[in-house]
Order: C-alpha cells, then sequence, then structure tokens
C-alpha cells in the first residue's frame, strides 16, 4: 500500500524536472535496463478515462490478464509463461456510462486449475438478454479459457457490488461482495467446494451488517502473522462525507472473529460492535474509505492503522492508531494547513493519499502521504509514541521505474475545475500481480496508461486512442517499490 504514494511523488519530481524519458523498447521483450527482465504486450485497451483496474494474476505455467478492451468489452487474456503469445476471450459483456471507479473485475484460479472470473459495474450493459443477477462465469476446463459457463454462485437474491475473489494462504477461495447499495447494505462472503464445484455461504450472517441504515467499505485480507485482518468505515449515505466509525477485527479462519484485545465477536458485526472501533469518527468528520483503509505493521507485527480525519481545527490531517496499554493510542503524523472537503457521490478526486505504515528495522516506522497543496511526504515516527519526528522527501525511484511511468500516449487530459484536475499528460498506473512468479526470484507487474477518473460522467471526445496493456517481469529487489495495487472501493 505504501509505494502507491511513493509512486505519486516520484512521479511529480519528474514531471517537474522534464527528465522522463522511455529508453525500453515497448513490447519487443527486451529493455534497456537490467532490472526488466521481459515486457509482453496484452492488448490495446480503452484509455479514455478509468474504467476498472486491469487484473494480473499468475499461476504457473501460466498468466491471466482481465481488462475492458478498446471497446469496454470484458475479456480475458492467457498466455505461458515462456511464450509471448497471447489467446483471448471475449465476454458479451460492455461497460456503458456512467463508467469511472466503480467498475470492478476480479479473477481466480481454483485448487483444480478452473478460472473464475465475476464483473460489476453500476450501469452495465448486459447480454445475452435476462442474466442470472450476478456475472459470475468459471471455464469449463482447467487453464482453458476457449469457453466459460455463466453461472449463478449461491442465489437469485445476490446482488453483488464490488465482487472480489481472495485466495487463502491454504488455496481456500472466498467470494468478497455488498448486497445492498451504497449507504444500506451488508458484506457477505461465499466460499468454493472444488471437490463439488459449487459456491457456499461462509456464515450464516452478514459479517458486516448495515441493518438497513448503513453499509461497511471494507473487509479482511490475510496478513504476515497468519491472521486474517478487517479494517472498515460505515458509511450513512451515498455522500463520501457520512463515512465514519474506523474499525478492526481479526480472525484465524475467516469464520471465528475477535477484536484487538482477543475478545470474541459475535456476529454480524454492526457500528454498535464497541469492542472493534478503533476511533469513533462520526460523520462529516473527514474519515472517507478512500483513505482509511490502509493497515500496516510495525517491528513487532502490531497492526498500525492510518486514516484521515479532521483535526480539533477543522482542519486534514492523516493519523496513525496502535492498540497498546489497554487502549488505542491514536497519534496525528501531518501539520497540514486546510481542509478537504470530503461530501460528494460518485469516483471522486483525492486531495489526499494516505500510505501505510511500514518498519523499516531502526526503532522508527515511516510512511508516505501526499496532497494536493503540501506534495508528497515521507514521515518518519517514533515507533514507541507513534510521534512524527522527520519529514523527508519520498525515496527516488530507480531508473526503469521513472522511464516507463512516461504515458506513450501524447494526448492532452482537458482540464476539470469541478474535479481539481488540472489537465495534461495521462497517467500511467501499476498493477500488483495477483498470483507469484514462476521462479520466486522475479515478479511481475501490469502497466495501464489511461486519462484518469471522470467521476462516473461521460468524457466528451476528443478521446484518446486505446493504449497498450502491457506486463513486466522485474527483479524482485528492483520491484518493492512498484506495484501499487490499492484495495479501493470509491
Amino acid at each position: 500500500m505504501l509505494h502507491e504514494w511513493v509512486l505519486y511523488g516520484r512521479m511529480f519530481f519528474f514531471l517537474m524536472t522534464g527528465c522522463l524519458a522511455v529508453f525500453a523498447e515497448a513490447g519487443d521483450g527486451v529493455s534497456e535496463y537490467p532490472e526488466v527482465i521481459e515486457q509482453t504486450d496484452v492488448a490495446p485497451v480503452w484509455s479514455v478515462h478509468r474504467i476498472g483496474s486491469p487484473v494480473l494474476l499468475t499461476h504457473a505455467p501460466f498468466q491471466y490478464v482481465g481488462y475492458y478492451d478498446a471497446d469496454r468489452y470484458l475479456t480475458v487474456a492467457q498466455r505461458r509463461l515462456d511464450s509471448e503469445a497471447w489467446q483471448f476471450h471475449r465476454f458479451p459483456i460492455q461497460m456503458g456510462w456512467p463508467t469511472g471507479g466503480h467498475a470492478k473485475l476480479t479473477l481466480a484460479v481454483d485448487r483444480d486449475g478452473f478460472l473464475h472470473v465475476s464483473s460489476y459495474r453500476r450501469g452495465l450493459l448486459q447480454g445475452p438478454p435476462s442474466p442470472p443477477a450476478i456475472l459470475y462465469y468459471r471455464s469449463e476446463k482447467p487453464h482453458d479459457i476457449g469457453s466459460f459457463e455463466r453461472l449463478q454462485m449461491v442465489s437469485p437474491e445476490e446482488d453483488p457490488g464490488y465482487p472480489t475473489f481472495i485466495t487463502g494462504p491454504d488455496g481456500t477461495l472466498y467470494f468478497e461482495y455488498r448486497q445492498g447499495s451504497s449507504g444500506r447494505g451488508d458484506q457477505i462472503y461465499n466460499v468454493y467446494d472444488p471437490d463439488t464445484r459449487t459456491w457456499q455461504r461462509l456464515l450464516d450472517v452478514p459479517l458486516l451488517d448495515g441493518r438497513g441504515l448503513m453499509n461497511a467499505y471494507g473487509g479482511p485480507r490475510f496478513g504476515p502473522d497468519g491472521m486474517w485482518h478487517a479494517v472498515w468505515v460505515w458509511r450513512n449515505t451515498p455522500c463520501n462525507s457520512t463515512n465514519h466509525t474506523l474499525s478492526y477485527a481479526r480472525s484465524p479462519d475467516m469464520r471465528h472473529w475477535q477484536s484487538i484485545d482477543g475478545q470474541t465477536v459475535t456476529l454480524p458485526m454492526t457500528s454498535e460492535t464497541e469492542s472493534v472501533i478503533v476511533d469513533p469518527v462520526g460523520p462529516g468528520r473527514g474519515l472517507s474509505n478512500m483513505t482509511s483503509l490502509r493497515l500496516g505493521w510495525d517491528s513487532r507485527q502490531r497492526t498500525v492503522h492510518s486514516y484521515h480525519k479532521y483535526d480539533d481545527r477543522g482542519n486534514s490531517q492523516i493519523f496513525n492508531a496502535r492498540f497498546q496499554g489497554g487502549r488505542w493510542l491514536r497519534v496525528r503524523a501531518t501539520e497540514w494547513d486546510f481542509r478537504w472537503d470530503t461530501s460528494g457521490t460518485g469516483a471522486l478526486p483525492y486531495v489526499v493519499r494516505v500510505g501505510a505504515i511500514r518498519s523499516p528495522g531502526d526503532g522508527r516506522l515511516e510512511q508516505v502521504v501526499w496532497s494536493q497543496r503540501h506534495g508528497s511526504q515521507r514521515i518518519i515516527l517514533d515507533e514507541a509514541t507513534l510521534t512524527p519526528v522527520d519529514t523527508r522527501p519520498p525515496v527516488p525511484a530507480p531508473a526503469w521505474r521513472r522511464a516507463l511511468s512516461s504515458p506513450e500516449s501524447d494526448f492532452r487530459v482537458p482540464a476539470n475545475d469541478r474535479l481539481l484536475r488540472a489537465g495534461g499528460r495521462m497517467r500511467v498506473q501499476w498493477i500488483n500481480d495477483q498470483g507469484g512468479s514462476a521462479d520466486g526470484r522475479s515478479r511481475y507487474l501490469l502497466r495501464w496508461e489511461n486519462a484518469g477518473g471522470n467521476n462516473d460522467r461521460p468524457v466528451p471526445e476528443p478521446w484518446p486512442a486505446p493504449t497498450m496493456l502491457r506486463v513486466l517481469r522485474i527483479e524482485a529487489e528492483a520491484s518493492e517499490a512498484a506495484g501499487v495495487d490499492e484495495r479501493q472501493q470509491d
């Protein structure tokens, strides 16, 4: 998580100096940079604006890329890792307007090699007529995208928002989604049985229950300590400013949950489950699901929560919270002099970005934050107290990263005052591999070039031409400051 904010600061620096230049020959499998072992073109894709991030999934000896093509049709590409030749499957699913940050595409490979695909988008144009409520496909043969069958997962009543496949460390496949809508919904989890090739409910009740009054943004991910960690906020209406109550729980198995101090938590969890509350921030106090789901670990493997809220003067600030001494220690990390108005609906522009805490191992912690007012900053914290002790510039990116972060398209994105967008060049996004490399010594990344977000609204022509979606294989050490696939729900 930290690395996305590092990337933004680095990109700003090199744009200012005018030093960005691409030294690698795109798509020919070679590079001037020794850290870049391989780069492979996938296909031209929709680049008018952010439509739903592509997905990269490596499952040796195969690799998969899910994306929306140049005509906005859902597509899955497949190749063998020892080949640059891709095979393609185009689904009869086309994204319509409005498009932007609320599109979602998710892929997974189960224990037996069957590929699972799910797609979601408000305003989705669906075909063939009368599809099941859930847009879910599974390959009919292992590692074969030649044919998919469209299936109903568990119940015809399912109406999933933000569908996400999650693979556990033991290979168990989960499906996470929101039943309902923004401001009124529940967080549901299904689990896959590879023996019967069927899905079932993981729990008899929602994990996070909005009680018809609100919904949760966030959910569990597997941590470095062998536990599942869930971080979320509640929202009362579709308006972003109604986010409130930063919360956290953990589990050894996704079924039995506990608070940070080890108390058993009765499911479902609601906004009134006091033992899981990290910070009882009220609506209108700056808490946002865009900037409040960041979880890091200190040198003792204690969780540290990083989030945005207003200080006593009403200014925007970044806070870090850690449980110690039987209570939550919440410490401000910034001294900003502005206020980000978090109100609004749809895919909102970022004014603040928050990086997760990391431990360099010297008795201090660090995180990278960004604001439109002050740019990118690397904050050094005292590990014992979480108190900020220094502010430094971000660590410069390696040469290959700076060069390949330069847009290849010469399209000029128009300015948009309402979206706080100054206009200018296209943007390059780096997306992490959801699987793993073939040898453990390298890492795959997906490079995606687009014109940014547009608040879920149509973009007037002229449009940029489709841009090339590209897979890069990077030496493992060189890639540590690269992939940034943030778990984002606008």
